[in-house]
């Protein structure tokens, strides 16, 4: 861009020349005339280069608010998601349309989340009015056991009542961002996620949050 307005410049400039030289322009006002022009020709450019910075910088914010959007309304509608529990039935979150769910993300693997277990258990037993506590593994995901060696593993666990929900591929976890254990999610009585939140979560906070939506 900068070259082309540059050889239409001097372009123009060498026109100018040639015909103020049949008018009788002496070498000294050539001269002149050629910085001033140089000299214009530079802070318009300046100009134009900034005015193009501006606008790359409105379309990267455009296309980031784009992607954003996009984003959000992905995780707007979570009801057609689907698992499957840890004895083979197939559930959706769809199932619970109407009530406030809450989501644990876990792992076999992480400490934190294992102390946990039994704090999560006590409240998916005794839940919030209209609410729903669940919790959510992903097999083979983010260093998790495969599913067989998942279900062995937790049979030997004492939350015979704990509600678990599989999911198989990791998707779900994709479209939520989570990347770490643990994790949880709110989903409102419409099936949208209002609230994903790294780290341990007491039930006490969770069931304000319940309350709030």
């Amino acid at each position: 861009m900068k070259t082309k307005l540059m050889i239409a410049l001097f372009s123009t400039l060498l026109l100018g020349a040639c015909q103020n030289s049949q008018m009788g322009m002496d070498t000294k006002d050539m001269k002149e005339t050629t910085e001033m022009m140089s000299s214009m020709s530079g802070e318009k450019m300046d100009k134009m280069d900034n005015m193009s910075s501006k606008d790359e910088k409105m379309d990267n914010m455009s296309s980031k608010d784009e992607k954003m959007d996009k984003k959000m309304g992905e995780m707007d509608d979570m009801t057609q998601s689907t698992f499957t529990t840890l004895d083979g039935k197939e559930v959706s979150l769809a199932d619970y349309k109407g009530k406030k769910v809450y989501l644990k993300f876990w792992a076999s693997w992480c400490p934190i989340c294992l102390a946990g277990l039994a704090d999560i258990n006590q409240l998916a037993d005794m839940p919030p009015k209209d609410a729903v506590v669940l919790t959510v593994v992903a097999p083979g995901v983010n260093r998790e056991k495969n599913v067989d060696d998942f279900k062995e593993w937790f049979s030997g666990l004492e939350y015979k009542t704990l509600p678990v929900l599989v999911d198989n591929d990791g998707q779900f976890l994709k479209k939520l961002g989570i990347v770490g254990y643990p994790s949880s999610a709110f989903i409102d009585a419409n099936g949208k996620v209002v609230r994903v939140q790294p780290g341990h979560v007491t039930n006490e906070d969770i069931v304000k949050t319940l309350e709030t939506l």
